[in-house]
């Protein structure tokens, strides 16, 4: 059984930094994630700064304003403040009442 859980986690995060943060997925350099995000409609003057926190992580830049980074929608290109999970139960009885209300909800 498979359940895709969309988490809003804007209220409970108090940096204003994180709520204008926006992820580019993917092993790419930083021309092909300025690419994509020019792509989706950012541009350079909305954003603060751009960073990558490792060899194989994904960029991720800081835009000015948090309506901008809700908004922008592009391949590849998540808001980080609303967290997506797969989640999977093995030999969990559907009766169980957590299973039900996950599955039920959306």
């Amino acid at each position: 059984m498979y359940r895709h859980i969309d988490v809003n986690l804007s209220k409970y995060v108090k940096s204003d930094i994180y709520l204008r943060t926006i992820r580019v997925d993917g092993r790419i350099s930083r021309e092909e994630a300025l690419r994509r995000l020019q792509t989706a409609g950012v541009d350079v003057s909305d954003m603060e700064g751009y960073y990558k926190e490792g060899i194989n992580a994904p960029w991720h830049a800081v835009l000015k304003s948090q309506e901008k980074a809700r908004n922008v929608a592009g391949d590849g290109i998540k808001y980080i403040a609303r967290l997506e999970i797969d989640l999977k139960i093995h030999w969990l009885p559907l009766f169980v009442d957590v299973v039900k209300r996950l599955w039920t909800s959306s």
